[in-house]
């Protein structure tokens, strides 16, 4: 067996696995019928990946997931004990997949919004990547900028890296929310560095080459990426070149897992409409954080699809009757 991840199928009457897969390179590890402790497969394979060589201890992720298989088990062809696998583990076996997974069910936010109930589910934490869908997703992205100048607990005291893929960034909206927060907005302004892409490899070239850069030179916790599937969806883009865009596009979305639990950021991805489902479909498997955003004039709903240790849920959050723009 030799696959990435991408090659299985997955189908809502599918049969239950978990499956074991590396984030940087989509390589296939393990799908099994039954649990099997990460540190296993890390010894096995002596902790490096056999696809990409990056260390298993930061790129192993394991999900469960709806497959359209039959096979019980799946190993990778370099895991020739198979039966160490299944055999069950003692205490000291245990080990953590990835930063992002092993946070407990009690964190506190390390940003908020305001809006009580929305911060108790979305739990807004650094070291992961959160895939926010919907047009009111865009709207949340201008608040949390400017509350992420705010001191800690309620901010990060910290800059602010927007790369606007969309060319959505609303510079009056900022503005209205430092006032709002009592902030200068001068000064506001000057704690966001904003980069603009006009093609999906302009956009590739600024998470893959120069995001790490801008981090470390603006000290900063928080990374908002506006409409990301918008370039890569680029109606111009030749049939050949939508295979190579899709292919960037998981690339790119891995670089920003790694990248945030490596440097402990937070990344916020919008995307405001479903333009390529294969592309959702990647948004919602490689992000830590996956929910969408539907703005009712007199409420918000929340479709909370992924979570490190809350189940999917739907909420109704309230506005007070006031739509999700004019409340934020």
């Amino acid at each position: 067996m030799h696959r990435k991840l991408s090659d299985i199928q997955l189908s809502e009457n599918g049969k239950t696995r978990y499956v074991y897969y590396c984030i940087l390179c989509d390589e296939l590890l393990v799908l099994s019928e039954q649990e099997i402790q990460p540190n296993k497969i890390i010894l096995i394979l002596d902790d490096q990946c056999p696809e990409c060589r990056f260390s298993l201890e930061k790129v192993l992720r394991c999900e469960i997931l709806k497959v359209d298989l039959e096979i019980d088990l799946l190993v990778h062809p370099e895991i020739i004990d198979q039966k160490c696998l299944l055999e069950p583990s003692k205490p000291h076996d245990e080990t953590r997949i990835n930063k992002a997974n092993s946070l407990q069910a009690d964190s506190e936010p390390n940003l908020t919004t305001s809006i009580g109930s929305l911060d108790e589910t979305l739990i807004l934490r650094l070291g992961q990547v959160f895939a926010l869908q919907g047009k009111a997703a865009h709207a949340l992205s201008l608040l949390l900028c400017v509350r992420a100048t705010l001191p800690k607990p309620l901010g990060l005291d910290s800059d602010i890296l927007f790369l606007d893929g969309g060319n959505i960034f609303d510079v009056y909206g900022i503005s209205d929310h430092a006032i709002r927060h009592e902030l200068n907005p001068e000064e506001t302004h000057e704690r966001i560095h904003i980069s603009r892409a006009f093609t999906y490899h302009q956009l590739s070239t600024l998470i893959n080459n120069k995001l790490l850069e801008a981090l470390k030179r603006f000290n900063a916790k928080l990374v908002i990426i506006s409409d990301i599937t918008l370039l890569y969806c680029d109606p111009d883009v030749q049939r050949q070149e939508k295979v190579e865009s899709l292919e960037i596009f998981r690339r790119d979305m891995r670089a920003l897992v790694t990248l945030a639990e490596r440097e402990h950021v937070l990344i916020i991805v919008t995307n405001l409409q479903t333009r390529n489902r294969r592309m959702d479909e990647i948004l919602h498997r490689t992000a830590h954080v996956s929910a969408k955003l539907e703005d009712h004039e007199t409420f918000i709903r929340l479709l909370l699809a992924k979570h490190p240790f809350i189940p999917p849920l739907k909420a109704i959050i309230s506005l007070n009757k006031e739509n999700l723009e004019s409340y934020l």
